[in-house]
């Protein structure tokens, strides 16, 4: 089927939602400003209450997020069923792996995310949400309608 055959309704889902769908996954992108430039990374994650808690190496992530504005996203196709969604969480990063603040101790408190990639993730990021939002895509072939 090609895709200008398809029908496609968006559905906004509810904050509240969003949450729960975020704490029942364990895979994201977090998109930072690097150099200037936007860079976009897979991470694991795990929640805690509406923080978002990364593990991660030193480098990019560590070195270029904290105390800046970045975006987090997940998200999930269903083919058999014709249904999509997308989560994305916009915030400010904290550098969680010391510090005592509100956000690193609820951050510190998530369930420990696995890691994808190889090597030691000794350090913590955190994600405060300032904004949460959430679609899901329900697609059908048009001659459906």
């Amino acid at each position: 089927m090609k895709a200008a055959e398809l029908k496609t309704e968006v559905e906004e889902i509810p904050e509240a939602e969003c949450l729960d769908i975020l704490g029942q996954h364990s895979l994201g992108r977090i998109a930072i400003v690097a150099d200037g430039q936007p860079q976009i990374f897979p991470v694991n994650y795990a929640m805690s209450g509406r923080i978002i808690a990364v593990r991660t190496a030193s480098g990019s992530k560590l070195s270029q997020a904290p105390d800046t504005k970045v975006s987090f996203e997940i998200d999930e196709h269903d083919a058999s069923a014709g249904v999509a969604w997308s989560v994305m969480v916009q915030g400010v990063a904290v550098d969680a792996t010391e510090a005592f603040d509100d956000v690193s101790w609820t951050a510190r408190a998530a369930a420990a995310p696995w890691s994808l990639a190889p090597g030691a993730k000794p350090h913590l990021l955190a994600i405060e949400p300032t904004i949460i939002t959430g679609r899901r895509f329900q697609v059908r072939p048009a001659s459906a309608t």
